[in-house]
């Protein structure tokens, strides 16, 4: 019998569930064991921990895999759809008022509303066009993308078990297919898409026809969140706007940086080119963001890059500085950690809440693969995506790196560092010059942080390294140096004399600016707790229908702080819409790299940071809350909902904020507003509506409702 979440919560059994069953310690991948007797030497003298593989005998080789013999995998870039592939029905095929490039009626209350975008919050920009206008090759054209979620089989190691896991796959691939980390979608700035997600994951799936497996023997939903976006609400991954099994769903997403408005109106202006370039996105990424499952979701496979190539590096590449966007040199590596059962199945506790930590480690879905590189400089951005872990990374040879961005945004200069700590979800785009080695060297990208469990980081150990990536020196030395990437190098440069000197060159004007004190408009303190076993946020547990704030939209900037209460817990913090600027960490400056725009800040415990932010372009809802997948799930989420000022737009003159106990407004897309219990038997990953029997009551959950699966879009589509 399929057996839900909620009921092996409730009957604390971990049966029915591939990659859930509880085994001994011994039965599941262990963690290697370094060699000599303990007694710690200067870097290097001791054997580093390469995961499930080095034991003291040579013994617990992960299905006999030898680390560092496969080749590192990437992933393949996500074609557009063209000509007669292109989605049907149109995205915004409801009736619209005024015609094209107007704003669309209210919604009808039809599930089409949302699902075939552009939904109701575009009202603010009737033009979209000018999302897409003045980039310099004229090219304004829409991008669509077709993905489909589904479940196949994959090998960590090669001749290894065949394990079940969720993957994306392109639309225009054959069933079965898809990969983890799924397509890169590589997009210009200013340059609008529209993602179709067709969800496959349903309860019939692995019939023979449709190339799936079915390990689980339950419907699931998706959300994607685009980590770094600055989209609309109902594109934005919110944690209940579903894609449902068996359904589709548009995610339009602009691929610019935040739009000032009217001070006068709250209202963009029709045409205009007004938009922020401090916050110009370039490494962002997708993963799965439905509520309560992001964790077992996520561990199984659903997340992938997402690439925004701007003016500015194209000119950096054109100098020189940077690698060409998307090239040779221009790297996506993800770091994910997993335990395994003794079957090869990947295992997951949901009895866990501390956060899932693995013993075997894995970049673009391969366990320690390894790398060929020219004698020349490459750029990576390293995303952790796994959904505890924090890394300490450093490069075995001690050499230092050229950080050029973080998270979402490159920096306005170059930051060189030794090692840089990333928490789950961050990114950190690097330049490494490899152009230092000779032939054949070998360097590996090593994680020094040593970590137990979820709860946090035991310590930085540098003597005591685990190797993720190996690194192949090839090739002859290139005839000419290239431009180095280093200390000071100008990347974003300062819009704005902060201190550290202004830009000499002409020809790249300063972008970065910093969000200045006298904007601050509102202050608000966000703490995290512990309560009945879960995480909460200011004592609350996360209600999907109650707004924690309702930032004026537009209106200057907030001064948010983030408090650790959580006793020894870490917590990175994660804001969706738009970044923020850390201004103090426990009172003092963070490290130099997260001192500019980042959409993550780690809190370790106790920890304190001052935080400012502004809410800009759409109205809500958009969550906030700690990126440790599991601690979301336990209900460590905060909503905003950034609302126009009712005297200034008459469209929201009714619109009340969330308060978690009336159905959501209309005017706020996303849901349909009618009755409907999401949560049917066997068509969600629940059994019963609600949630925890110990939530029960505390408006936690969906309404109690009679289902009605007639009332629901997409049913029977065909795909392209």
């Amino acid at each position: 019998m399929a057996i839900s979440r909620r009921s092996l919560i409730k009957r604390s059994l971990l049966a029915g569930l591939a990659g859930a069953v509880s085994l001994p310690f011994d039965a599941s991948s262990r963690r290697g064991r370094r060699g000599g007797k303990g007694k710690k030497g200067k870097r290097g003298d001791r054997k580093s921990e390469d995961s499930a593989n080095l034991s003291a005998e040579g013994e617990g080789l992960f299905f006999g895999y030898e680390p560092f013999t496969q080749k590192l995998v990437l992933p393949k870039v996500l074609e557009p759809l063209k000509d007669e592939q292109r989605l049907d029905p149109k995205p915004a095929a409801y009736p619209r008022n005024g015609g094209a490039g107007r704003d669309p009626i209210a919604p009808t209350g039809s599930f089409d509303d949302v699902t075939h975008a552009i939904a109701p919050e575009f009202g603010h920009f009737p033009d979209m066009n000018q999302f897409n206008t003045g980039f310099s090759d004229g090219d304004t054209h829409e991008v669509e993308w077709g993905l489909v979620v589904e479940e196949t089989l994959h090998r960590f190691v090669p001749g290894g078990p065949e394990v079940p896991i969720f993957t994306y796959r392109d639309v225009n691939d054959p069933p079965g297919s898809g990969s983890s980390p799924g397509p890169t979608m590589v997009v210009r700035y200013r340059q609008p898409s529209v993602l179709r997600c067709y969800n496959d994951l349903t309860e019939h799936r692995g019939t023979g026809e449709d190339g799936q497996v079915n390990s689980t023997h339950h419907a699931h939903e998706t959300s994607i969140h685009l980590h770094g976006g600055h989209n609309t609400a109902h594109a934005d991954g919110y944690p209940d706007f579903y894609t449902l099994a068996g359904e589709a769903r548009d995610y339009w997403y602009t691929n610019c940086g935040p739009q000032a408005t009217d001070p006068e109106t709250n209202i963009a202006p029709v045409h205009g080119d007004n938009f922020d370039e401090a916050w110009i996105p370039t490494t962002l990424w997708y993963h799965d963001h439905a509520m309560d499952v992001t964790g077992f979701n996520v561990i199984k496979g659903l997340a992938g890059f997402y690439l925004v190539v701007d003016e500015r590096e194209l000119e950096l590449a054109k100098r020189g500085v940077l690698p060409a966007p998307g090239g040779d040199q221009d790297i996506g590596l993800a770091f994910t950690d997993h335990r395994f059962n003794a079957d090869g199945t990947i295992y997951y506790d949901f009895l866990d809440h501390n956060g899932h930590i693995g013993d075997v480690f894995t970049v673009n879905g391969k366990v320690q693969p390894y790398f060929n590189v020219e004698r020349r400089k490459y750029r990576f951005r390293i995303l952790n995506a796994s959904n505890a872990r924090v890394y300490e990374m450093r490069l075995s040879s001690g050499q230092k790196m050229c950080i050029i961005g973080t998270d979402s945004w490159l920096l306005p200069r170059g930051i060189e560092v030794e090692s840089f700590e990333v928490s789950s979800g961050m990114r950190h785009d690097v330049i490494i010059d490899f152009s230092i080695y000779d032939e054949g060297d070998e360097v590996y990208i090593e994680n020094i942080m040593e970590q137990t469990d979820g709860r946090k980081g035991k310590k930085v150990d540098p003597d005591s390294p685990t190797r993720l990536l190996k690194f192949n020196v090839v090739g002859d030395a290139l005839p000419e140096p290239e431009v180095p990437c280093e200390e000071g190098t100008v990347i974003r440069g300062f819009a704005v004399d902060v201190g550290e000197g202004v830009d000499d060159d002409p020809d790249l004007p300063g972008q970065w600016a910093p969000i200045r004190e006298d904007e601050i408009v509102e202050t608000r303190t966000f703490r995290t707790d512990r309560a009945m076993g879960a995480f909460t946020i200011n004592n609350r547990f996360f209600n999907p229908r109650r707004a924690d704030g309702v930032p004026d939209l537009g209106v200057g900037a907030e001064r948010w702080w983030f408090a650790n209460n959580a006793g020894g817990w870490w917590h990175p913090m994660h804001t969706h819409l738009e970044g923020h600027q850390v201004k103090s960490l426990n009172g003092k400056l963070p490290r130099r790299e997260r001192r500019y725009n980042q959409d993550l800040t780690l809190l370790h415990g106790g920890e304190e940071a001052e935080c400012f932010v502004k809410f800009r372009t759409f109205s809500g809802p958009f969550v906030f809350h700690c990126h440790t997948v599991e601690h979301e799930d336990m209900r460590m989420m905060g909503v905003v909902d950034p609302t126009p000022t009712p005297e200034n737009t008459e469209a929201f003159d009714d619109a009340a904020p969330l308060d978690g106990e009336r159905q959501i407004d209309a005017i706020v897309s996303g849901v349909v507003p009618s009755c409907l219990d999401l949560e049917h038997d066997h068509y969600l990953y629940f059994d019963v509506a609600g949630d925890l029997d110990r939530l029960a009551g505390r408006g936690v959950g969906f309404l109690e409702c009679d289902f009605d699966i007639t009332l629901r879009g997409n049913q029977g589509r065909e795909k392209n």
